[in-house]
């Protein structure tokens, strides 16, 4: 278990985590920090069996702790059917038929992968009440240390709560190898919490919403490390993935020690989700979600700018201010990652941002702007900012 000391009305901030592990070669280390279970069950995907689940089956069956596997097809993208084929893999079924015998269950669910296998070994730990772990293969997301699983349901992307892992195994010397697609996916998902936390201040400040500075303080201090690390990140330094793994963590820690996601999201989230539901419904191949919150942090940024410049509420100038210079480093990394915008066609966009405020029960700058009938000409502006460069 781990946890935090506060200052805010949680007094104490805590999470059923045993252990973090981020290093080069912690691949290796697996059965020696995943103690105490002796049936488990490991997933991965095509790709990530390769480069880790074959070493990580092999250690488990040396140390006596392997019960049996299943590898999800590519793409194995975290959606009802492949939650569904994981809940029937993990049992093991006796050959003779006996009335009375349910399913032999393993006690621990070992994922190999990243965001979908995680998501998908998450919700399956939820619903079958076992304690499951992540061996991580890529910085492309911070959800490692989540306690929420998106999951594409029917033609729908849906925010579930779900478990958190009880391990987290992150090898480094993996990481690097990583696609690098994957490399900017990671530092997409992690631009888009200077949002996040101020749409989450911003709540604070009109809705009375509970607000954590130490959490909040602790995601951004992640984030601006991540910043730093990210302008060579085509060069792969160990050093840097890790300190960029380690702000993912710190992000989904943030949500672990909150009980809710909004130190990890905001209107960046909001608009990016709604982005892949407009392509699950239209049949058109899903981006990378780091990418898609990536693009729609540069709308949010474009947003809060033009509002900063234009309020005359003294409060909300003030509190936009303290972002401004984060603002200013993102737009500028974007010119060395050259993050892709994922929604350049005009209708997508506005409808992307329109139906982005109602993904989910929550106040972030798209209520505000709503509610002071500003939101269209907003979106207008940000379409020609972000996609056209006016």
């Amino acid at each position: 278990m781990m946890k935090m000391e506060c200052t805010c009305s949680q007094k104490v901030h805590t999470a059923p985590v045993e252990c973090i592990e981020v290093s080069a070669g912690a691949t290796e280390k697996v059965t020696e920090l995943i103690k105490g279970y002796n049936r488990i069950f490991m997933v991965a995907d095509e790709n990530t069996y390769e480069v880790a689940g074959k070493r990580v089956e092999e250690l488990l069956k040396e140390a006596g702790i392997f019960s049996h596997k299943f590898i999800l097809s590519n793409p194995a993208h975290p959606t009802d059917k492949n939650v569904g084929r994981i809940l029937i893999e993990a049992g093991i079924d006796r050959e003779v038929y006996d009335i009375n015998a349910m399913s032999d269950l393993p006690d621990y669910i070992l994922a190999v992968g990243s965001g979908s296998v995680n998501d998908i070994c998450r919700m399956v730990s939820y619903r079958l009440g076992l304690p499951y772990g992540i061996v991580g293969t890529a910085p492309s997301m911070d959800g490692y240390a989540s306690v929420v699983a998106p999951l594409l349901v029917g033609k729908t992307k849906t925010v579930y709560q779900c478990s958190i892992a009880r391990h987290i195994i992150i090898d480094t010397a993996i990481c690097k190898d990583a696609p690098y697609e994957l490399l900017t996916a990671g530092v997409g998902d992690m631009i888009g919490k200077y949002i996040a936390i101020l749409d989450w201040e911003l709540s604070a400040m009109h809705t009375g919403e509970y607000y954590c500075q130490k959490i909040a303080d602790s995601v951004l201090q992640a984030t601006k490390e991540c910043i730093d690390e990210a302008y060579t990140l085509s060069e792969r330094k160990a050093e840097s993935i890790e300190k960029i793994v380690n702000g993912l963590i710190t992000s989904g820690m943030g949500i672990a020690y909150s009980g809710s996601s909004r130190p990890a999201s905001g209107t960046e989230h909001m608009i990016g989700q709604t982005w892949e539901i407009m392509d699950l419904e239209s049949g058109r191949e899903l981006q990378l979600h780091g990418h898609d919150v990536g693009a729609a942090t540069f709308v949010a940024i474009s947003m809060y700018k033009k509002l900063y410049n234009e309020t005359d509420d003294m409060e909300i100038k003030k509190l936009i201010e303290k972002y401004l210079p984060a603002f200013d480093r993102i737009l500028d990394l974007q010119k060395t990652l050259k993050l892709p915008i994922t929604a350049p066609e005009k209708d997508k966009f506005v409808e992307g941002c329109l139906r982005g405020r109602t993904f989910r029960v929550r106040y972030t700058l798209l209520e505000y702007l709503y509610k002071k009938g500003m939101l269209e000409e907003y979106i207008e502006a940000a379409y020609n900012e972000v996609v056209l460069g006016k």
